[in-house]
C-alpha cells in the first residue's frame, strides 16, 4: 500500500523536468492515477511508456496526455476518439492541438466537445501567435 508521503514524493518527482526517463517509467506503474497523470504530462516520458498511458483505464491519466507537447499525432487521434468526453474536451480546449485534431473534434457527437473545438479553432484564426501546429 502506498503511503501519502510516497505518493507525494512520486507526484513531485514525476513533474520535475530533471527527472530521468527511467524514473518516469517506474512512476508510470504507480497505483495512484495522479502520479501516472504527471508522467503522462512530462515531456521526457519515453514513447513506450506513453503508449501504456494512452491505454490507461483512468480517464484522467489519458486526459493528461493532452498537455504533453511531445505526444505523437497518432496518439492525439486516438485520444480524439476516446470514449470519455472529458478526454476529448481536454484536447478541444488545448490551443496547442494540431488543427486536424481540432477539426475532428469540431464534429464530435458531444455538443460541448464540438463547441469547445470550434471556439479553439476560431481563437487560433484570430490570434495567430497561439498557433502551435498546423
Amino acid at each position: 500500500m502506498y503511503t501519502l508521503k510516497q505518493t507525494t514524493t512520486e507526484y513531485l518527482l514525476a513533474g520535475n523536468p530533471q527527472t530521468p526517463p527511467r524514473m518516469l517509467c517506474k512512476f508510470a506503474q504507480s497505483p495512484e492515477p495522479n502520479v501516472r497523470a504527471r508522467v503522462a504530462e512530462h515531456s521526457s516520458t519515453p514513447l513506450r511508456t506513453l503508449v501504456k498511458l494512452l491505454n490507461d483505464a483512468n480517464s484522467f491519466v489519458r486526459l493528461s496526455l493532452a498537455h504533453n507537447t511531445t505526444v505523437p499525432r497518432m496518439f492525439l487521434t486516438q485520444l480524439a476518439l476516446d470514449q470519455d468526453p472529458d478526454v476529448r474536451y481536454a484536447l478541444a480546449e488545448n490551443h496547442h492541438m494540431p488543427k486536424s485534431i481540432l477539426h475532428l473534434l469540431a464534429d464530435d457527437e458531444n455538443p460541448y466537445v464540438a463547441n469547445r473545438a470550434a471556439k479553439t479553432l476560431s481563437r487560433l484564426a484570430h490570434e495567430p501567435m497561439l498557433k502551435f501546429a498546423a
